[in-house]
C-alpha cells in the first residue's frame, strides 16, 4: 500500500492521545481514541490514517 499524504497527520511530540473520526463529517466512522504510550506512530483501525509524532531537532 502506498502512503497517501492526506492520510498522514503529524501531531505535536507532546501529544499523548488522539481522536480519529474519519474526517468526513457524517461520512466518517465512529470516533475512536488512541494513546501513543511509547509509540511514535498510530494507525487508525477504521480508516488507516497514520498519526506521527513530530520530531524536533532529532529528539
Amino acid at each position: 500500500m502506498v502512503a497517501n499524504s492526506k492520510n498522514i497527520e503529524e501531531v505535536d511530540k507532546k501529544t499523548e492521545t488522539i481522536c480519529c473520526d474519519g474526517g468526513q463529517d457524517s461520512l466518517g466512522h465512529p470516533a475512536v481514541y488512541y494513546t501513543f504510550g511509547d509509540k511514535k506512530e498510530i494507525i487508525c483501525g477504521y480508516c488507516n490514517k497514520k498519526y506521527i509524532k513530530k520530531e524536533v531537532n532529532g529528539k
